[in-house]
């Protein structure tokens, strides 16, 4: 049996003109990288309520939603719903590190959240169930359920040498490395890093048992369990580099973000060895469809969308998508008006 176990997604409306005036100024302020924070990024696809729908089809086992905002809402919403949790960043997030538009800062500082389960599990809103998940494949008896492959981090030139920027996760996993010993970890946990149903990814763990270090995690695009205390936890081992990425008003390659949480578990031994299920997509023009007639045939069990193209791609491949979750999803849920 497990206590309650919570939902967490954080949201942000691209279109609030108040929201986007603050974000312009402290933009042309700070000049941040371009590809981390470029307005695609923030485009709405309009699909929330779906996503709201699918969740409690899904997934009903959750005890309350802990919907993250800046201070807007989406209009659709039933605020008052016994199920959800309206949580503001000031609520949760020091004052010293607002407004941020970095979702690293809202990321790390969830365990400020005191009405907050121990046990959550955190979403994007680009994260949809499309068939039943049971609470199991989170949690057992409280213990987080996760799968610990290895998979290296492959350094990516964009542009000229000059601007070259090592991958953020890179800093995770030297995070790691400082905290734990490898061939420690894994001999104590032999049969949690070599289980047979990781399937062909075991392979991964293997070639790589023979580096003393950790390389990089395998990290699927799809909702993660964790643990508040394991934001506790990295905060108490590492406050200033918490400390100096709260401080980044936007995504950058100098901070971390919340897999490093989900490499902590898995290095403590805290977890249950199982496969991850789902697949994440880039949408680009070409594309849409066939991501579209995988959601109306609900070929995976979870699903993740990005998108690769210009702003005058992205409405025709956001109505394509939209379509399809429609058919799948036309009844409204508990949340909505």
């Amino acid at each position: 049996m497990n206590r309650e176990i919570d939902i967490v997604v954080p949201w942000v409306d691209g279109l609030d003109a108040e929201w986007l005036k603050e974000k312009n100024k402290w933009y042309r302020k700070l000049n941040p990288d371009e590809r981390s924070n470029s307005n695609i990024r923030y485009q709405s696809w309009d699909n929330l309520k779906y996503w709201f729908r699918a969740v409690e089809k899904y997934m009903p086992w959750f005890h309350k939603i802990y919907f993250i905002t800046c201070g807007h809402l989406p209009k659709f919403l039933k605020t008052d719903h016994p199920r959800i949790r309206i949580v503001r960043h000031y609520e949760y997030i020091p004052a010293e590190y607002l407004p941020t538009f970095n979702s690293h800062v809202i990321e790390m500082n969830l365990h400020r959240i005191q009405e907050l389960s121990e046990s959550m599990v955190y979403f994007n809103d680009d994260m949809f169930p499309l068939q039943p998940i049971e609470e199991g494949y989170y949690y057992q008896n409280d213990c987080v359920c996760d799968e610990a492959v290895e998979t290296p981090i492959i350094p990516q030139l964009f542009g000229s040498i000059a601007n070259f920027t090592w991958n953020v996760r890179a800093l995770d996993v030297a995070v790691i490395n400082k905290n734990f010993n490898k061939r420690e970890v894994q001999k104590a946990n032999y049969d949690k890093w070599f289980c047979g149903d990781y399937g062909e990814l075991l392979n991964r763990n293997k070639s790589l048992s023979y580096w003393d270090h950790f390389v990089g995690f395998r990290d699927p695009h799809v909702p993660s369990a964790l643990k508040k205390s394991t934001l506790e936890k990295l905060w108490e081992a590492e406050p200033d580099l918490l400390r100096e990425t709260c401080e980044a008003k936007f995504r950058g390659f100098s901070g971390v973000n919340q897999w490093l949480a989900r490499y902590w578990q898995l290095c403590e031994g805290n977890f249950i060895p199982r496969r991850t299920l789902g697949k994440s997509y880039v949408a680009t023009i070409n594309n849409c469809r066939e991501i579209a007639d995988i959601i109306r045939r609900q070929e995976q069990p979870m699903i993740c969308i990005n998108e690769d193209c210009t702003m005058q791609e992205f409405e025709q491949i956001k109505s394509i998508i939209n379509s399809a979750f429609e058919e799948l999803f036309p009844e409204k849920s508990s949340f909505e008006k």
